[in-house]
């Protein structure tokens, strides 16, 4: 039988290395650092040596204990940090996100060995218990990771958030250790500061993911609210300039009929017109939309698309695009469509810098896809498709996007298939 000193050095390390699996659930997104898999194994030996040597006596006091609890969640840092890049705080304030789970999984197993059968089990042999706790983490891990840790983005959290989710679970974690230090405690009072830690616990990882998210959206809905707001004051400019070259453009269309009719009658030689005709018919719609602004925008696409030496191709089998409010369809076509330019642009082989967008109705819908190469990786965060070298600033094109469409009440999807990224959308006409 094991005494209760290799007891207390047993259940020491067994914590220590329940923390690092619990903290590698929220490290997986970090970049690890050369030669991961000899670095982890090599600072976990190394930990588990130190936590040996220095485990504390069974009767040692209660905040001698309590420190050196602490010592081992800063132990599992310091190895986190060896083992992985990143910015350091970010890391340390994932890995007390680890710690948390491991302490939700430690009070669960504690309220669960207090059920009498159970608490029978692990008196007549310590091999239960260990079972039992491995069963029980093993099945909180796992809710963890599905629910918080899958979505972690490094360096993306909150510092102020982060700051106050660790102050909780550090403070949660040292309360519920003096307590756990009580002689003669009732197992009421097991189950209600179990329970209290579990709570506080949650709320931390609450504070630190959820809430993030939800600070970080609704920075983002005022941003691309901005973003709105000048296009439509940028959309009035422009729709009276248009207005102004319709105009200028029929009256030069109608100037040149007057001269060639004159010269013909006066048996006048004038030079050639074709070539003014021509440039006075490119300023005409590429396509027939129904909708006079969409289609003035795509013409104006196209040719910013020429500049950067990018073809345009787009084609319209549907005349329905009145239906829609002009504004809220500018700004999905400008956004959808200056996405595609900004990744056609990028491509080297010439022939690949192609983007085309085609229209068609199907049904009581209208169905857009736009589609280019591209070049470099492209990440999902929120299923939204993420280019790693975007610059700051940009990003909300695809974002802002699935705003006008569920406003108009369609759907999107966006699609990788090698070099070749689609954008697919569809428009109820209803």
């Amino acid at each position: 039988m094991f005494d209760a000193e290799a007891i207390s050095q047993y259940e020491s390390i067994g914590y220590m290395i329940e923390v690092l699996i619990a903290e590698l659930l929220f490290l997986h997104a970090y970049e690890k650092r050369k030669l991961f898999w000899v670095r982890i194994p090599i600072a976990t030996v190394i930990s588990g040596i130190i936590v040996s040597r220095i485990s504390y006596p069974v009767a040692t006091i209660a905040i001698y204990r309590f420190m050196f609890f602490f010592f081992i969640i800063a132990l599992t840092i310091a190895v986190m940090l060896i083992c992985y890049k990143g910015n350091a705080f970010s890391i340390a304030s994932s890995s007390i996100a680890g710690v948390a789970t491991q302490h939700i999984a430690y009070k669960l197993m504690t309220i669960f060995n207090l059920i009498p059968p159970v608490n029978a089990l692990i008196q007549i042999n310590i091999i239960y218990r260990i079972l039992t706790e491995v069963m029980i983490m093993a099945i909180v891990y796992v809710i963890v990771y599905m629910l918080v840790a899958r979505t972690q983005v490094p360096d993306k959290g909150s510092i102020r958030l982060n700051v106050l989710s660790v102050i909780v679970i550090l403070i949660c974690i040292g309360v519920n250790r003096l307590v756990a230090d009580t002689w003669d405690i009732s197992p009421k009072l097991v189950i209600a500061s179990s329970i209290y830690a579990i709570i506080c616990c949650s709320f931390a990882l609450s504070i630190q993911f959820y809430l993030h998210k939800w600070q970080q959206e609704k920075a983002e809905s005022m941003v691309i609210k901005g973003l709105l707001s000048a296009s439509e004051k940028q959309y009035e400019q422009w729709k009276e300039l248009v207005e102004f070259n319709n105009i200028q453009m029929h009256d030069l269309k109608h100037m040149l009929n007057r001269i060639e009719k004159l010269a013909d009658k006066e048996k006048l030689d004038i030079p050639d017109l074709t070539p003014i005709r021509e440039s006075i018919e490119g300023f005409a719609p590429i396509v027939k939309t129904g909708n006079d602004v969409i289609d003035v925008l795509l013409r104006n696409m196209g040719a910013l698309c020429r500049q950067q030496g990018v073809r345009f191709n787009c084609v319209s089998f549907t005349d329905k695009l009145d239906k829609f409010d002009s504004m809220s369809l500018y700004f999905l076509f400008g956004n959808a469509i200056d996405n595609a330019r900004a990744g056609a642009s990028s491509v080297s082989d010439e022939d690949k810098r192609l983007v085309d967008v085609s229209l068609k109705q199907f049904g009581d819908s209208v169905i857009i896809h736009i589609w280019n190469y591209f070049e470099g990786d492209i990440t999902f965060e929120d299923e939204l498709p993420v280019r790693k070298d975007m610059e700051n600033g940009h990003g909300f094109g695809l974002k802002s996007i699935k705003v006008m469409v569920d406003k108009f009440g369609g759907a999107f999807k966006t699609q990788v298939e090698g070099d070749v990224f689609h954008l697919n959308i569809i428009l109820p006409l209803a």
